[in-house]
């Protein structure tokens, strides 16, 4: 009988990391605008980062594109309870500097509920925005825009 129930609430507690880590899969969205150069040149930064689900666990890529900026990204991603951390692993095909080490915690996203409405707030590691003005941490950059299909 104990080991009945042993092997329940195994199944049930990895049920519930299951619907954790699916519950992240998706992709997220943050644009940066930087207004204009000197020269009149806009600058703006798209930033896409997309979280897929698969039997190795969470894994996501770090796009960053626009003014001066070409950053493809590699990376594995673990949730933690309310929070989904994203580390580097390796550089894409398209990536023009390369700043991270493996390992490296580049952000974390974080769903908090204020005054009754869920955000997703962004803590910032290595991986920070472009515009300097913006690089506060702990406040709303990223959105969920869409949700990719799991198998």
């Amino acid at each position: 009988m104990k080991r009945a129930a042993v092997s329940l609430l195994f199944a049930f507690v990895l049920a519930t990391v299951s619907f954790a880590q699916s519950e992240w899969a998706g992709t997220y969205t943050f644009d940066e605008d930087g207004g204009k150069n000197a020269g009149g040149t806009t600058i703006f930064i798209s930033h896409e980062l997309v979280v897929m689900e698969t039997d190795d666990g969470l894994r996501a890529t770090l796009q960053s594109n626009g003014y001066q900026t070409s950053k493809d990204l590699v990376c594995t991603a673990k949730a933690n309870g309310t929070k989904l951390e994203i580390y580097f692993e390796s550089y894409g095909e398209n990536n023009i500097f390369e700043s991270y080490s493996p390992g490296d915690l580049l952000l974390t996203l974080e769903k908090k509920t204020l005054k009754g409405k869920t955000e997703l707030l962004t803590w910032w590691g290595k991986f920070t925005p472009i515009v300097p003005e913006k690089p506060k941490t702990g406040k709303v950059f990223f959105v969920k825009s869409k949700k990719i299909e799991t198998n």
